[in-house]
């Protein structure tokens, strides 16, 4: 994570109201996951419904909330969701 990246999520405290980036998702997974072959099914299919709900497309992913960030219109996913979305999926 660079250092830009670093302050704008001390920035917004998503620690503290149980928030995720996009790439805090993606070391999750890369981390809580066993299998490699897990780990890059589960991260692609995260980086298809990312990149869908940036450009404001419907997702397939149902069970992945999400929501923008109220200033900086940054896509959030809440650490709860996320969690619900692995223990589904596996």
């Amino acid at each position: 994570m660079g250092i830009r990246s670093a302050l704008r999520k001390e920035l917004m405290n998503l620690d503290a109201l149980g928030l995720m980036t996009a790439d805090d998702v993606r070391a999750y997974l890369n981390t809580h996951l066993k299998r490699a072959q897990d780990k890059l099914t589960l991260i692609s299919r995260f980086n298809t419904h990312h990149s869908q709900v940036q450009v404001g497309l419907p997702s397939t992913e149902k069970g992945l909330v999400f929501e923008k960030h109220r200033l900086f219109k940054d896509v959030l996913y809440p650490k709860s969701s996320v969690q619900k979305w692995v223990a589904t999926t596996q």
